[in-house]
């Protein structure tokens, strides 16, 4: 009779503890979540080829005129998200210069890394043009746009990829000034400065 019950006494902790245990077939299903749980989330770093852009300009007027624009950059990533960017146009006569480009992008790669940067159009100095942009560099390493603050004053820029060398043109009247800058230990300097005439260059 002691036999029987110490029989049955066992087997109800085996099959207890079996009730704990997890199966094969449970514990490969387990695993499967967790590895869609971690797909899910969100480790995506945005490549500098994945933005999409465009631009947006808030007119602010005060006593029906026009004081300033404000130009908002829209950056779109390859998975929807959007970023903005600030820039502030210049202040125009909109009675005598066109303002039809403020707010135009350019996707050129101004620190010659092999990679496009952009820039924004902020409007022309004077009737003359002398277009003015700002500009933001790729940091590929931190994946991101960076706002280049440069000191010098470029107009109109032409980028030189083959030369590595950035040229301001400036005009005032028969005055054309042409402006060669490299960059030097990470800062963009002023290489060379030459003036011309006008009209001596549109006749010759």
């Amino acid at each position: 009779m002691k036999i029987a019950i110490y029989f049955l006494l066992a087997l109800t902790v085996m099959s207890c503890g079996n009730k704990t245990a997890q199966s094969p077939a449970v514990a490969a299903s387990a695993k499967v979540t967790g590895k869609a749980i971690a797909e899910t989330n969100d480790d995506y770093v945005a490549q500098r080829s994945d933005y999409s852009f465009r631009t947006e300009v808030r007119t602010i007027k005060e006593d029906d005129e026009v004081r300033w624009d404000t130009i908002v950059v829209y950056l779109t990533d390859a998975k929807g998200h959007t970023q903005q960017l600030y820039s502030q146009a210049l202040p125009l006569d909109t009675a005598t210069w066109v303002k039809g480009s403020i707010g135009d992008i350019e996707e050129e790669d101004w620190n010659f890394d092999g990679i496009p940067d952009l820039q924004v159009c902020t409007g022309p100095m004077n009737g003359f043009g002398n277009f003015t942009y700002d500009v933001w560099l790729w940091d590929d390493k931190a994946h991101q746009f960076e706002k280049f603050d440069y000191d010098c004053e470029i107009y109109s820029p032409e980028i030189d990829a083959e030369n590595k060398c950035i040229f301001s043109t400036w005009r005032l009247d028969d005055d054309v000034e042409f402006v060669r800058y490299q960059w030097k230990d990470g800062k963009l300097v002023e290489t060379s400065r030459e003036k011309k005439s006008y009209k001596e260059m549109v006749e010759g």
